[in-house]
């Protein structure tokens, strides 16, 4: 069972090196610029592997942009139904985030952007075939 907690953030910016330098003074935050599809995206790690809350950063779209954290769910058609009869709003609708899991992106009633993410299930492992033995 997930526990709903923070499993990601974001951080739009103007000026991406600007700002990675600032978070990496500041706080130690190490970036490493990853590539999704055609958008140039950096991931944050903000501590040792066991502690960090992982992060990206990436070019501002518009802007109002706003960071936003991801909440882990178990399910997330569920949890987009959940969210919506709770009074918010989709921006970005339920999307794959190849190998990784799902992601969506919606609003709470006050207008803050909120993600939801269900991590990929792994999948089982074939059992080994054991010779018999006659």
């Amino acid at each position: 069972m997930v526990t709903k907690t923070i499993v990601h953030f974001e951080i739009p910016a103007q000026d991406v090196e600007k700002l990675s330098k600032f978070y990496s003074d500041v706080f130690g935050w190490k970036f490493e610029k990853t590539p999704i599809g055609e958008m140039e995206y950096w991931m944050i790690t903000t501590g040792p592997r066991a502690k960090s809350v992982y992060g990206g950063m990436y070019k501002k779209q518009i802007d109002m942009e706003m960071p936003r954290n991801y909440i882990a769910v178990d399910k997330i058609d569920k949890a987009i139904e959940t969210f919506t009869m709770a009074g918010g709003k989709q921006i970005v609708q339920k999307m794959e985030v190849p190998g990784i899991g799902w992601s969506f992106i919606g609003v709470d009633p006050e207008g803050n952007a909120v993600g939801l993410f269900e991590g990929a299930r792994a999948r089982p492992k074939p059992k080994k075939k054991t010779a018999k033995m006659r």
